[in-house]
């Protein structure tokens, strides 16, 4: 028996060192997985986008992808030329925040229906930009399969777009000053400036808006321009910038790495 035992121990040596290795890598491995970056997932057609103005299709890719290497961000891009071949929406499983910027698109029901689902349940993040305030009300005849969304303003992002300003003389911006400690407004300089895109008509908001930014000019009025507000718990940004000479303006970039930071938040 004794020869057996012999045997058998360096054995037993081996086993509890492999052991002791693998107990020490567990630790490594819950906090990489904690550490994990954020994904922020982003929805993009080119049907409906107004090259000439927007352009968000191809703009808002490359301006994403560098906000995210600035910020340690994982990104997922969801885009297709035409709505009704939209790939799936899957991604919001795992997403942690999720950009909008289409214009009266429907999508596949099926694809709709994580949207409506993610913005009603998750208590993640939306954030919305632009044309995304009428992004899912469609004009005409929807394709056979697709659904539209006409009360995601009202509902959702809390507006009530309604038209817009002529596009020749675009409006001035200018930050809330009340608001200019915020996280939102952090580093967004200069606190005015003009912008060529034309002013929204979303007025009235509802009431648990908070307004950070607004724009108008003497012939337009004024109108809000960036707010943020809860939905269910999920936190939901949304801004009237985004037009196509903006993705190079400081006080843009600062101002969408912004809301994205504050829909990242978990409280």
């Amino acid at each position: 028996m004794s020869g057996d035992f012999n045997t058998m121990l360096p054995m037993r040596n081996l086993f509890f060192t492999f052991l002791l290795a693998f107990c020490a890598v567990l630790p490594v491995c819950v906090q990489a997985a904690d550490a994990a970056k954020p994904l922020v997932a982003v929805l993009l057609c080119e049907e409906g986008d107004e090259v000439e103005h927007y352009d968000a299709y191809n703009n808002m890719p490359p301006f994403v992808e560098q906000l995210a290497g600035e910020n340690n961000w994982d990104t997922a891009i969801i885009k297709s030329k035409e709505y009704a071949a939209m790939p799936s929406l899957d991604v919001l499983e795992k997403a942690d925040t999720f950009i909008i910027y289409v214009r009266r698109i429907a999508l596949p029901e099926k694809e709709m229906d994580k949207l409506q689902k993610y913005v009603n349940e998750s208590g993640k993040g939306l954030l919305c930009i632009r044309t995304a305030c009428h992004g899912f009300s469609v004009n005409g005849k929807i394709p056979a399969g697709c659904k539209d969304w006409k009360e995601f303003d009202k509902l959702i992002l809390g507006g009530n777009y309604h038209g817009h300003g002529r596009n020749e003389i675009g409006g001035e911006v200018w930050n809330v000053n009340e608001q200019a400690k915020s996280a939102i407004l952090k580093d967004v300089k200069p606190s005015v400036w003009h912008s060529a895109a034309s002013v929204y008509f979303n007025t009235p908001l509802k009431e648990d808006c908070t307004v950070y930014q607004y724009t108008g000019s003497t012939e337009q009025g004024k109108m809000p321009l960036t707010w943020t507000r809860i939905h269910n718990k999920t936190r939901i940004a949304y801004t009237a910038l985004g037009y196509k000479t903006e993705f190079n303006h400081p006080a843009f970039k600062t101002l969408v790495r912004n809301l994205i930071l504050w829909t990242l938040e978990k409280k």
